[in-house]
């Protein structure tokens, strides 16, 4: 999953210029993203690494990345 996420992260860069700074992504994506970090209970460990924040919600069926002038903070998703 980090790597999927890394690539899909240069590619937003290169076409735009800039990082991007939110991360949309489904339950399972999230699941499968702690799983591979050394304490998959720490969400603060989750943004920190990725330096995004994350938009999580059922509708998204790949992880992809985005730019929000003002990011979200602490949002609740359906």
């Amino acid at each position: 999953m980090l790597s999927y996420i890394y690539n899909v992260s240069q590619e937003f860069e290169k076409k735009h210029g800039y990082s991007p700074n939110t991360l949309h992504m489904n339950y399972a994506h999230l699941e499968c993203l702690k799983q591979q970090l050394d304490n998959p209970n720490d969400f603060a460990a989750v943004t920190d690494l990725l330096g995004m924040e994350l938009l999580i919600s059922q509708d998204a069926v790949h992880p992809t990345v985005g730019w929000l002038q003002t990011p979200w903070k602490h949002a609740i998703c359906a």
